[in-house]
């Protein structure tokens, strides 16, 4: 039995790429879509993105990034379908299982103008009030952001597949990628095993009251089995006659005396186990790269050295990823009154080339660009000028500072990052921000901003000196979703503040290869066919005729 299909003739498609749409700051913008069929693929393709800044009062002193990213989302990507098998019985509308729904191949919903729909419209796509439109670009858009979200943090709350809003961008943070919320101890430290030989440990120290002479207090106790301890001086002041309870101490210094008896139980750390600790981390170590897997058996299969083939088509698939940085250049006014007055206009462009291998479920190519400014955390502390005091007699002394030796024996090598490291006006400076790599503070990649620029707090009202500086600021940043997340985006420093402060023109052809048979070029009808056929000899010879003359055969007598 074949499984094998058929051998189609292949053939090729152009997919144009070409449009124009503002993008708004701090978000993921959809700036093109491309389906793509079952087994097609993209044997080339090209695409160029030019970029606009809208007009600034100055030339911006800080970086604005642009970063334009390409994805494959493969319908096997989508929620409602939890493998490639039940794409395919959706795309021939048989049953999920026997009895089961048939689920759709495509979503629909009833277009309705009066309904906010970003996504739409970024993309320039139109239709009518009550027309039946797909969600496909809506579901591979929020796919998209989602698969992010979880690479990023898995704090994040994912978006539904069907939200039409635009999603927020993420922050370019790169000087912080040692800073996590949570790291996991016993992969740092690592876990042995102990061998013990009674599981049981005998505890010393603690005796009640015999069931037998219960109401008996000055006799009759047991401490761990041992009958008939009576409480006598060693057990002074531990005493308590309405519960029964007897506990051993010192009456002169009130000092208990409870311990576990270890002595006559050993306990041992075999070599096996000091090994075992060793694989199971380097193990850890490996599992952590197949975090943003939702289903524990997928990762145990992948821990087994077991391929899933289709898993690769379960999510969102990286094409392409550039970034770059927004050239400025200042414009000042040429009528005479006004020579003093300038604007700073800025650009950029970027290009890209994608190609797919033949995708048996076909899918959905998305680009999406996101613009942010970078962030400056200019009230940073610094490792020299916030030294921390050193605990003990000696407050001014150098044991803060890194030392070879004590920071090579320390064996997790980590630190808890207070939030006064990334502002010093935190109103919980001592709170932890995150956890970091040991002397972490030393890698300095702080921009410090003096002089007119000089902005002592984040909610400090708006400075006209500060027009050259695109600051977003958090007040008492948290590593959460406002420092993954562009969440509080302002366009203060544009001249213009109530648009969209970015242009993009997008340009390219995708060559794409597959199954689709295409109908020949047609032309204008004239009735050429009819007027040929009108001097072609209709008549056919009749076998049946017994006479035969000089009449030509077809029976036509000529034009």
């Amino acid at each position: 039995m074949s499984t094998q299909p058929i051998v189609a003739e292949r053939s090729n498609r152009i997919h144009t790429v070409r449009g124009i749409t503002s993008l708004p700051a701090g978000k993921m913008v959809p700036i093109a879509a491309v389906p793509l069929l079952r087994e097609d693929a993209v044997r080339s393709g090209r695409m160029r993105f030019s970029f606009e800044m809208m007009e600034t009062a100055e030339i911006l002193m800080n970086a604005v990034y642009v970063s334009v990213k390409a994805y494959l989302v493969p319908w096997s990507a989508f929620d409602r379908f939890d493998s490639i098998d039940a794409v395919n019985r959706a795309y021939e509308g048989v049953e999920q299982y026997s009895g089961g729904p048939v689920q759709p191949f495509v979503q629909r919903e009833t277009f309705n103008s009066a309904t906010a729909d970003d996504i739409k419209v970024y993309l320039g796509l139109h239709a009518k009030t009550g027309d039946k439109v797909t969600l496909a670009y809506h579901e591979a858009y929020n796919k998209i952001w989602n698969f992010r979200a979880k690479n990023r943090s898995p704090n994040l709350v994912e978006r539904a597949l069907t939200a039409k809003n635009l999603a927020p961008a993420f922050w370019r943070h790169e000087q912080f990628r040692h800073i996590v919320p949570n790291f996991d101890q016993a992969l740092v430290d690592g876990q042995v095993a102990l061998n013990v030989v009674n599981t049981k440990l005998p505890v010393k120290g603690i005796a009640t009251a015999d069931f037998l002479v219960f109401n008996t207090p000055a006799t009759g106790f047991r401490e761990n089995g041992t009958v008939g301890v009576p409480p006598g001086s060693n057990w002074a002041g531990g005493f308590d006659s309405a519960n029964r309870l007897a506990v051993r101490g010192n009456d002169t210094t009130k000092i208990p005396d409870i311990f576990a008896e270890m002595q006559a139980n050993g306990i041992t750390v075999s070599l096996s186990n000091i090994e075992m600790a060793k694989k199971t981390a380097a193990f850890a170590q490996l599992r952590t790269q197949y975090n943003e897997l939702d289903d524990d058996y997928l990762i145990n299969m992948l821990m087994d050295g077991l391929s899933i083939p289709e898993q690769a088509m379960r999510q969102p698939i990286l094409l392409g990823e550039e970034t770059t940085i927004f050239g400025m250049s200042k414009r000042y006014a040429s009528d005479a009154a006004n020579l003093t007055e300038s604007v700073v206009n800025g650009a950029t462009q970027i290009e890209m080339s994608v190609a797919t291998p033949r995708i048996p479920v076909g899918g959905i190519i998305m680009v999406v660009a996101e613009i942010t400014p970078e962030q400056l955390f200019e009230r940073q502390a610094d490792p020299m000028y916030h030294y921390p005091v050193v605990p003990g007699t000696y407050p001014d002394s150098g044991a803060n500072f890194p030392h070879y030796l004590r920071d090579t024996l320390d064996p997790e090598k980590v630190e808890a990052v207070p939030n006064r490291y990334m502002d010093v006006q935190h109103a919980t400076p001592t709170g932890v921000f995150g956890y970091a790599p040991l002397n972490y503070r030393w890698n300095v990649n702080t921009p410090r901003i003096g002089g007119k620029f000089y902005r002592p707090g984040a909610a400090d009202p708006f400075d006209e000196d500060r027009q050259r500086l695109w600051a977003v600021e958090t007040v008492n940043p948290s590593l959460g979703t406002d420092f993954y997340l562009c969440t509080n985006m302002n366009t203060s420093v544009f001249v213009v503040t109530t648009q969209d402060p970015f242009e993009a023109v997008t340009q390219g052809d995708l060559l794409i290869e597959g199954n689709t048979v295409f109908g020949q070029n047609l032309k204008e009808s004239i009735d050429d066919y009819a007027k040929v056929l009108s001097h072609a000899p209709q008549a056919r010879v009749d076998k049946a005729a017994v006479v035969a003359d000089d009449i030509p055969a077809n029976g036509s007598a000529g034009d």
